[in-house]
Order: C-alpha cells, then structure tokens, then sequence
C-alpha cells in the first residue's frame, strides 16, 4: 500500500505544475482528484500500520499557524468564506504531513523534484498550446499560461523549475532513470526560457535569474568538456529561440522590468498594500481574518504578496507564527551539506521573490518545496541508510540505484 502512496505522491506533485489545465465540471481540478486519492490511501496505510514518521517541529509550527487560521473565523467580516477558506489550509496541511511521512530517502526527494520538473514541461506545453489557439489569459500584452491558470502564477511554478532541473542536471547518480532524464532536465533551460516569454512576468524573470545563477554555478560539478558543451547548447538555443519570442508583446513587457521597479506602482500592488496595511492599523493583532483581503480595500483583489497578506488577514500572532514556520525552514537549509544547503537557498529566494508579489503561502506548491526542504535536511542530520525498511516507505528497484 505504501508503494501505492508513493507513486500518488509522484502524481500529484506532476499535476500540481498544471493543475489549472484540466478541470472536470463539479469535481475539480485533476491535482484535486489526485490529492483526495492519496488522501485516503495514506490515511488507510497509517491506521492499518500504526506507524508515522516522527513528527519535526516544522510540523508542529505548521499545525499552529492553520489553527490559527481556524480561529480567525471567529472574528471574520464574512464567517462563511473564511471557512471554505480554511478548507484549503486544512487540505496544505494534510499534504505536508503526507509528503513528510512518505519522502524519507535521497532518492524518493529527488524523484519528487523530477516529478515537478516534468509537470512544468507540461505547464509550457500548454502556454504554447494557447498561443497557437489564440487564446491569451490577459488580451493586453497578450500573456499566455496552461489552462485557467494565471500568467503570475505560471511564470513562478518556471522560475522554481529552474533552480530544480539545474540541481538534478548536476546531481550524482548512475541510476537509469538519472541517466535518461539528465538530458531533459539540461533542456527544461531553454524550454523555461519559452514559458518566461510567453508568461509576461516580470518578477517572475527576475527570480529566473537567481534560479540561473544557481544553474550557472553548479556546471562546476562537471567535467571541463562538459560544461563547455552545454554551454554551448544553451547559447545556441538561446539565440535560435530569441528571434522566436522577441515579437511577442509578453515577452517585450518582460523590458519594462526596471521602469516600474523604480517609477510605476508594481501593476496596482502599492494602492493595493497601502490599502491593506491601513487595514491592519485598525485591527493589528487579530487581523480581519482568513481570506478577507479582498474586503479591505476598493480594487476586491487578493494582496498580491503573501506576507501582506498573512499580516492583513491574520494579525501580528499570525504573521510570527508564518514567521517561525519559515525560520524552522531556512534553519533547516543551512544545517545541510554545501551543495545541498546552496541549492535549497535558492529554492528559497526564488520562493520570497514570489511571495513578495503572489498571494502564494496557502498554494499547493509553496508547501510541496517547504516539506521537501525539511524531508532533505532530516537526511543530513540522520545519514540515510543503505537498505530502507518498509516501514520507511517505498522505493522502486529502479529508483533505488543512485
């Protein structure tokens, strides 16, 4: 059953890159109907079992902060939507305890990652799709995206791939799996490069380019022969697709980057915010509760950046407890080894960079990365065994020779 679990687990981090591209009328998305599958088969596997991995204390940081979130129903403007809200919190949690107790191995975390990897290839797939079809999220500038999904939220899930496929390019291994999909990790580069452009996000090519950095920095693994070759594709490719993307208008708003960093008002976010922290003046501690953000301010929109938003909505108590979930996390990157610590940090600030302009900390994949994160750090601090006890979870004979 456990083995079961696991490949669940696998799927639902492959669709949750696209989740807003397959939608079944009254149901959901396909990562929804995923996740309630896992859901049950996890729970099944723990009761019949007894047996959880021992919790960490980003665990029980986690638990605090959605109870909170809980509690601040009492004192919504609008109860109702904060339930359903809630919801979604209780569903990220239950997707952190299940990720937490089912990645307990080196290789189960870099499958995870590679899952999401894949996932994003399909994410570009579909913005391409759109394109052809004419068919753009935003008609100005013509911003493309998978499905129903919103070109912000698309240009980010790339900008995390980046980093990943980049770690997994350069990561040892003589597994077959390892072997086969190095190449496709190395191409997901220019593939990225692609759905940047066809995106329209600024602030999601400016975390492109910490993720590139990290790229760039990790060819140091390799062979001097290696490094040059694919450098060499990567330039190719670069200046073979450039000519492709330059005519779109997403792509040329990708240029206006730095006039509104320095004079604009971050598309509406600064009224946005203001509006919101004059907001937070009034009720400072409690906040106006889970999901109410949108009641604060004239323009109905969400923050657009998650620790206004976790300030607003749930006060000073929920913001030092978000606080102290990504303290646990950030320590928890740093007590790794080098190259798995500077690759984390990235991750990280590829995230922050996000979260500074995305409503992004009840999402499905700021908690996949997070729980990933501290999964990777248990491993460093308990060196993982050479043989892994069912109890530990699955791991496919292919799998396991890296």
């Amino acid at each position: 059953m456990r083995r079961v679990v696991y490949w669940l687990s696998l799927a639902l981090i492959f669709t949750i890159a696209w989740e807003g591209l397959v939608r079944f009328p009254g149901l959901g998305t396909l990562a929804k109907l995923i996740g309630l599958v896992l859901a049950v088969c996890w729970a099944g596997t723990v009761i019949a079992t007894g047996r959880f991995r021992r919790p960490d204390p980003f665990l029980l940081a986690t638990f605090v902060f959605v109870v909170w979130n809980a509690v601040s129903v009492f004192w919504s403007a609008t109860p109702k939507v904060s339930v359903l809200h809630v919801f979604t919190w209780v569903q990220s949690l239950g997707l952190v305890l299940i990720l937490w107790d089912v990645f307990r191995t080196r290789t189960a975390i870099h499958a995870g990652l590679q899952a999401y990897v894949l996932g994003a290839y399909v994410a570009v797939g579909g913005a391409i799709a759109n394109y052809f079809g004419s068919n753009p999220f935003y008609t100005n500038y013509d911003r493309f995206s998978p499905g129903a999904t919103n070109p912000d939220g698309f240009g980010f899930i790339i900008a995390l791939g980046l980093p990943v496929a980049w770690y997994l390019a350069s990561a040892p291994g003589t597994a077959r799996w390892r072997r086969v999909l190095r190449p496709a990790n190395f191409l997901f580069i220019p593939a990225a490069f692609v759905g940047l452009a066809l995106a329209g996000t600024r602030t999601a090519a400016v975390a492109a380019i910490v993720g590139m950095a990290f790229g760039l920095a990790s060819l140091t693994r390799l062979r001097p022969i290696a490094r040059i070759a694919i450098l060499a594709v990567l330039v190719y490719a670069f200046f073979a697709l450039l000519p492709v993307v330059q005519p779109l208008a997403s792509f040329q708003r990708l240029g206006t980057t730095a006039t509104e960093a320095t004079e604009g008002d971050l598309n509406g976010r600064l009224e946005q915010w203001r509006q919101g922290l004059d907001s937070f003046r009034e009720r400072p501690l409690l906040g106006v509760g889970a999901n109410m953000y949108r009641t604060v301010n004239t323009l109905g929109k969400e923050a657009h950046n998650s620790f206004v938003s976790v300030l607003v909505e749930l006060g000073l108590v929920g913001l030092v407890l978000f606080g102290v979930v990504l303290a646990i996390v950030v320590f928890h990157a740093f007590e790794q080894p080098r190259w798995d610590r500077n690759f984390w940090i990235t991750v990280l600030l590829v995230w922050a960079i996000g979260a500074s302009t995305l409503t992004w900390e009840h999402r499905k994949t700021t908690w996949v990365f997070l729980t990933l994160l501290v999964a990777s750090a248990a491993l460093a601090t308990r060196p993982e065994r050479a043989a892994v006890p069912a109890r530990a979870g699955p791991v496919t004979p292919a799998l396991a020779r890296s």
